[in-house]
């Protein structure tokens, strides 16, 4: 569905916070260096997948045939969600309810039980207004991606909404696909 090339584009400079601990950096600035883990948050890949997908789309090299990509749009004001259902993105032409192609999440895999959360808001927009596709992309290291995955799997259903599930891996920099099925009411 989205475009596989997108997330080879991605440089690790933007996603990649700043290690520095600086509650140590006047005490010695080398231990103030040394933190052991590289930090992300999703955010950052949130933002670099729009920069990325927007250079693509500016460029004609992904085209959804008219909809445009929108990140954060809070649907209150059109009266869908009471509550304020903000997801990442959606993939929409603005004023046609005709064309809601995706709605996009992205979640750290170290934060699984919000993924759930996640999977309740797409599956929201698809019963209201009838995204076509619904994707929730995890991002962490090996490990966490597989505990996430197991959390996931243990959501899925035999009916319900079709998810597809991107994780992207910070320790490789890929990507692999898979799909579950959802239902609210059941999970």
């Amino acid at each position: 569905m989205l475009y596989k090339g997108l997330w080879k584009k991605w440089t690790k400079k933007y996603c990649m916070l700043s290690t520095l601990d600086y509650s140590k950096l006047k005490m010695n600035k080398s231990t103030a260096k040394s933190l052991s883990r590289v930090k992300y948050l999703e955010r950052p890949f949130a933002y670099e997948f729009y920069h990325q997908l927007r250079k693509l789309m500016d460029d004609g090299e992904v085209d959804f045939g008219g909809p445009i990509i929108q990140a954060e749009v809070d649907k209150r004001y059109q009266h869908c969600f009471e509550n304020g259902k903000i997801p990442d993105f959606i993939i929409h032409i603005p004023n046609n309810t005709n064309r809601n192609l995706a709605v996009i999440e992205f979640k750290l895999a170290s934060n699984p039980n919000s993924i759930e959360e996640d999977f309740k808001k797409l599956v929201e927009f698809k019963q209201r207004l009838d995204y076509e596709y619904l994707v929730q992309v995890v991002i962490g290291d090996s490990s966490s991606l597989d505990r996430a995955r197991e959390r996931i799997e243990r959501l899925a259903t035999n009916n319900g909404e079709r998810i597809i599930i991107i994780k992207f891996n910070v320790e490789t920099w890929t990507t692999e696909e898979w799909e579950i099925k959802y239902d609210c009411n059941v999970a």
